[in-house]
């Protein structure tokens, strides 16, 4: 790490924190001795395959956007936990390339626990849900 304000890189760690899904960490400059904080979070580089069978960056706020939008209103600490789990669930895979219909079910198993109109929302379109005998069945499912 560079100190910011004379850019050494030799620095040492003073004390570090977990936050929501980050580290913080202070930290002392070696040469300067001027303190300064990091937050850190890990980035994963994995492809989704969508339906079409194109692939693209896996983009955790498109899943937020989705589940913020089945949802309707939520609070941002709900949403903000609801995606952690969404996607703690979708890295425990391990795997390096995974199907929009893998990341459809993560979800609609955690909207089943969280809300079941959300759920329905989200089967909705996820299923490409258009007859009502379809959506009796998915109804019926959750009770």
């Amino acid at each position: 790490m560079y100190c910011p304000f004379c850019s050494d890189a030799e620095t040492k760690v003073l004390e570090s924190r977990l936050l929501n899904d980050s580290m913080r960490r202070r930290r002392e400059c070696l040469k300067c001795s001027n303190r300064f904080t990091t937050y850190e979070k890990a980035v994963f580089n994995f492809s989704v395959i969508k339906k079409d069978s194109k692939e693209e960056l896996f983009n955790l706020e498109k899943i937020r956007n989705s589940v913020k939008r089945a949802c309707g209103k939520i609070e941002d600490e709900d949403l903000n936990n609801l995606t952690r789990k969404i996607e703690r669930r979708i890295l425990s895979k391990k795997k390096n390339h995974i199907k929009t219909e893998v990341i459809g079910k993560v979800v609609l198993n955690e909207l089943k626990n969280y809300n079941k109109i959300a759920y329905l929302r989200f089967a909705s379109i996820h299923k490409s849900i258009d007859d009502p005998k379809m959506f009796k069945k998915e109804i019926s499912q959750i009770i």
